[in-house]
């Protein structure tokens, strides 16, 4: 078991995160956790326009981890993607 500590909205979090194979998987609840979060850095910083590779640099995830959650952010209407970068939907 690890942490992942991320900092953002200039402030730092950290949420555990379980480490098997290479590759975190985290616990549903984490997850759901980790997707709201990011979910309010989008809130909190609108214009960002990043790769899913420049993403996962920035919270400090691995790169597997920020995919699904990119992935689910789209899945959801939140995001929108042009030419490889992700950004917040317009309302």
């Amino acid at each position: 078991m690890g942490t992942v500590c991320m900092a953002a909205s200039s402030s730092t979090w950290c949420a555990e995160r379980i480490v098997g194979g290479g590759s975190a998987n985290p616990p549903p609840f984490l997850f759901r956790k980790l997707v709201q979060r990011i979910r309010d850095e989008f809130e909190y910083f609108p214009d960002l326009r990043l790769t899913t590779s420049e993403y996962a640099r920035f919270w400090g995830l691995d790169l597997s981890t920020c995919q699904r959650v990119l992935t689910e952010l789209l899945a959801a209407g939140f995001l929108a993607q042009k030419s490889g970068r992700y950004l917040k939907r317009s309302a």
